[in-house]
C-alpha cells in the first residue's frame, strides 16, 4: 500500500507559484484544490530573487507566475527562468494575468513562457492549462487563440520565410513536421523508430540549418510551410 502511495506521489505534477496578491492566490489555490494530480511545492509571495532561488531549489515541472500588475522586466524574468531550467530539469512557465497586447504575448513566448492564462477565464481550465504546457505545448486564452497565433506567425515566422527545406535530410524533415504537430521528443522517437538522443541530434542540426533558436520557431516554420 505504501508503495502505491509513493508511486502516486511521484506521478504528481510539481508546481511552484509566484503570486504577491492574497486574493488572486486564494482563487488559484481554490481552482486546483480538487486536482489530486497536482502537488504545490511552494508559494512565493515576496521578491523575484527569492522566487528564482525556489526554482533552483525545488526544480518544479510547472511554474505559475501571477502577473498581477504590469512588469517592465517581464521578458527578462522569462529569460532568466528559461536559463535556470536549461541547467536543471526543464520547468514550463505559465503566466497568469489580465490579457496584454498580442505583441506582448508574442514577446513573452519568445522569451520562454509556454502560455498565458487570462484571469477572466473559467477557473476549471487552470489545471488543463498546467497539463498542456507540461507536455511542451502552448496555452493561450481560448477566445483569443486564433488572432494571437496569427500574430505570432506573422512576427516570428517572417524571419523564417526565406529559409528552404532543401537543406534538411529526409529524417530531419519528418522531425520538423512532427514538431509542427506539437509532438514531444519521446513521441517523435517512437514515431520514427529512433532514439531520443538521435531526435535531439536532428533538432540541433535543424536549428543550425534553419538558423533558429527555439522549438516554437521550428513549429511556426512547419505551420508556415504547410507540412501537415
Amino acid at each position: 500500500m505504501n508503495k502505491k502511495i509513493m508511486m502516486a506521489e511521484e506521478k504528481k505534477l510539481k508546481i511552484l507559484i509566484f503570486c504577491p496578491s492574497e486574493i488572486i492566490l486564494s482563487g488559484i489555490l481554490k481552482a486546483m484544490e480538487a486536482d489530486a494530480g497536482i502537488d504545490i511545492a511552494n508559494v512565493e509571495k515576496n521578491t523575484i530573487e527569492s522566487f528564482m532561488e525556489s526554482i533552483k531549489k525545488l526544480r518544479p515541472q510547472v511554474i505559475l507566475f501571477a502577473n498581477t500588475e504590469p512588469l517592465p522586466n517581464m521578458r527578462e524574468i522569462c529569460k532568466a527562468i528559461k536559463e535556470i531550467s536549461k541547467l536543471q530539469s526543464k520547468s514550463q512557465l505559465l503566466i497568469l494575468g489580465s490579457i496584454p497586447s498580442h505583441e506582448e504575448i508574442v514577446g513573452l513566448i519568445n522569451a520562454g513562457a509556454r502560455g498565458y492564462f487570462d484571469l477572466t477565464d473559467p477557473a476549471g481550465q487552470l489545471s488543463e492549462a498546467i497539463r498542456v504546457i507540461h507536455k511542451g505545448e502552448i496555452w493561450l486564452p481560448r477566445d483569443k487563440m486564433s488572432s494571437i497565433m496569427d500574430r505570432i506567425i506573422s512576427v516570428v515566422g517572417r524571419d523564417l520565410k526565406e529559409k528552404t527545406l532543401d537543406q534538411l535530410t529526409p529524417t530531419e524533415f519528418q522531425v520538423l513536421r512532427l514538431i509542427g504537430q506539437g509532438k514531444s521528443n519521446d513521441e517523435i522517437a517512437e514515431t520514427l523508430f529512433i532514439s531520443k538522443n538521435t531526435v535531439r541530434s536532428h533538432i540541433k542540426s535543424i536549428y543550425a540549418k534553419l538558423d533558429t533558436h527555439s522549438r516554437l520557431q521550428l513549429a511556426l516554420y512547419a505551420i508556415n510551410s504547410a507540412l501537415f
